[in-house]
């Protein structure tokens, strides 16, 4: 069962910080360089300061920018600009946020402390590999600072949507504090402490399985954590080290979108658009079209309403629209080492049949980062396209709920980056201590 726990957060302190847009950031893994630098110019109190700091030339074992973001956070606390509260709540969390083309959405969930269970004990679920250097960072970052920074995004399935229709019974009348990000998403949080609530809550959750959507890296993180932390502490149900912040989410809402992230490959040294065109061509069904990167979306976006469908383009002004017409077939044929519930996903299409068949990009130089480039918004893949930085781009569909839930649940994993659920959890809105004297409800 999913077992989930009031906690007592740690959160800035609006009368020292002013407007929380200004000290808050998205994840530390969607920030580029230059984000990174510019948010530490923003404000001396933006959370990146501790969750994603800056190298220095001659850090060593002692200073570095783990012990460094310890070190403010430790002041931060100390001087009340971050401040606990005192008693353990639940907060209920709202995004409002618009897509081009697709209209204004509300996403609705709270944020709470999840117990650990590890992968394959059936309460938490997860649908993306992940990589060591990751969870290393992330590790250190724990060690000298004994808390979750960012939640992880979790997904549960509540049809009746009981587990939030009990939680806006506790809710203030008023947010008790909201942030503007850099991306205009408008994001608005209530703290829940009505005990009577809170269980009611929890109670609805406790029949529910947990599907990662983002922070894979963050959970097997906080699992190693757990670990060490038993080694000194011992195992405790109540121990907040037992636990992990997450926000939790309906995947039954209307609210959830994911969006697709597209592929460029670079570096590959005889690559041809005449001959990939002309492979494709043999296999499959190929239209190339005249036409502007955002009409090969729309193009992609209507082919994918009557079955798969894939676009790529090698620049020139024009794109190519390839179709799966006979897809069972297709996958017996060409995806045959892939499990039958992964073969007909518009990402293993694009690695199976496209990156591996095609191009000759093998599995193991993908997860090296080798020859394919990760892009979530398309204009800057055609970017990269006219400047030469990528040889050709190709454009996905997202993954659906539905194709999301069943995967998660079959117990298989999608490639690295297949989903981008929209928009990302706020780092630096809460903070949950997993100090060896931190405890939660029980």
């Amino acid at each position: 069962m999913a077992n989930v726990a009031p906690f007592r957060g740690i959160h800035y302190d609006p009368e020292k910080v002013g407007d929380l847009s200004n000290v808050i950031s998205q994840p530390y893994d969607v920030i580029s360089p230059e984000e990174q630098k510019a948010l530490h110019v923003r404000h001396p109190r933006n959370i990146v300061w501790v969750d994603f700091g800056l190298s220095k030339e001659g850090d060593g074992p002692t200073d570095n920018k783990y012990t460094r973001g310890a070190a403010h956070y430790r002041q931060w606390l100390s001087e009340g600009t971050l401040v606990q509260d005192d008693r353990p709540a639940f907060y209920y969390y709202e995004q409002e946020y618009a897509i081009a083309g697709m209209g204004t959405f509300v996403r609705k969930g709270f944020l709470g402390a999840l117990r650990l269970s590890a992968f394959g004990e059936g309460e938490v679920l997860p649908h993306e590999k992940t990589l060591s250097r990751p969870k290393e960072d992330r590790l250190a970052l724990m060690r000298v600072t004994d808390a979750n920074m960012s939640p992880i995004f979790g997904l549960y399935s509540d049809p009746k949507d009981e587990v939030m229709t009990a939680m806006r019974k506790g809710m203030p009348g008023r947010p008790d504090f909201t942030a503007t990000d850099d991306l205009g998403i408008l994001h608005r949080v209530w703290k829940v402490t009505d005990p009577e609530i809170q269980r009611a809550a929890a109670r609805r959750m406790e029949d529910k399985k947990v599907f990662i959507a983002d922070g894979h890296h963050r959970y097997e993180t906080a699992l190693a954590f757990r670990e060490e932390m038993r080694k000194k502490f011992g195992k405790r149900e109540d121990a907040a080290y037992e636990h992990v912040l997450m926000f939790l989410c309906n995947m039954d809402d209307e609210g959830i979108v994911i969006l697709p992230t597209h592929r460029g490959v670079h570096s590959l040294p005889a690559f041809s658009e005449e001959e990939l065109a002309a492979k494709v061509r043999a296999i499959l069904p190929m239209e190339t079209r005249e036409g502007t990167p955002e009409e090969a979306i729309r193009a992609l976006e209507a082919a994918g309403k009557k079955g798969k469908s894939i676009a790529w383009s090698a620049g020139g002004g024009r794109f190519h629209l390839v179709t799966f017409p006979d897809l069972p077939r297709f996958c017996g044929e060409w995806l045959a080492k892939f499990p039958p519930m992964l073969r007909s996903l518009d990402v293993v299409l694009l690695h199976g049949f496209f990156l591996e068949r095609m191009l000759g990009i093998s599995p193991e130089a993908i997860t090296a980062g080798q020859c394919v480039k990760y892009y979530k918004d398309p204009a800057k893949a055609v970017s990269d396209l006219s400047g030469g930085a990528i040889q050709a781009a190709f454009f996905l569909n997202p993954v659906t709920v539905e194709e999301f839930r069943s995967v998660s649940l079959s117990g298989h994993v999608l490639p690295q980056k297949t989903t981008f659920f929209y928009p990302k959890i706020l780092t630096g809105l809460l903070i949950f201590s997993t100090r060896g004297d931190e405890r939660v409800p029980s």
